[in-house]
């Protein structure tokens, strides 16, 4: 798992337009090679592109409400996240400690996973 992963770098694979601004995801967490956590001061930007290229991988994003901007952040996140890396699939999950019924099946629609905890100040990645 790789944590505060930036997209929309000036030097990155996404080749963004001048002015863009740099944008961090909570987590990326990949289901294949060794099982660790990673925070943003232990990889490199061309380590992480060279570690996820090609794998599935779930982008997670971490708020204490289930909310409109959350949401967005997570398909924003993805759109961007493809276009800077070569994974081969990703998968949006939001972890909260309150849910929404309307924004829950709002995520359903865009195969978001919702997973909501008690206490999320209690949780770590």
């Amino acid at each position: 798992m790789y944590l505060e992963v930036p997209i929309g770098l000036k030097n990155g694979n996404g080749e963004w337009p001048e002015g863009t601004k740099v944008r961090r995801i909570d987590a990326i967490r990949c289901f294949e090679g060794e099982v660790r956590i990673l925070p943003a001061s232990k990889y490199t930007y061309k380590s992480f592109s060279e570690d996820i290229k090609g794998k599935h991988l779930e982008l997670i994003e971490v708020k204490k409400y289930l909310n409109r901007l959350v949401i967005g952040q997570v398909i924003a996140g993805i759109d961007m996240f493809n276009r800077e890396y070569a994974a081969k699939s990703i998968k949006g999950i939001i972890l909260c400690q309150k849910g929404d019924p309307a924004l829950e099946w709002v995520c359903k629609e865009h195969g978001i996973e919702v997973y909501a905890f008690e206490n999320i100040e209690d949780f770590h990645i």
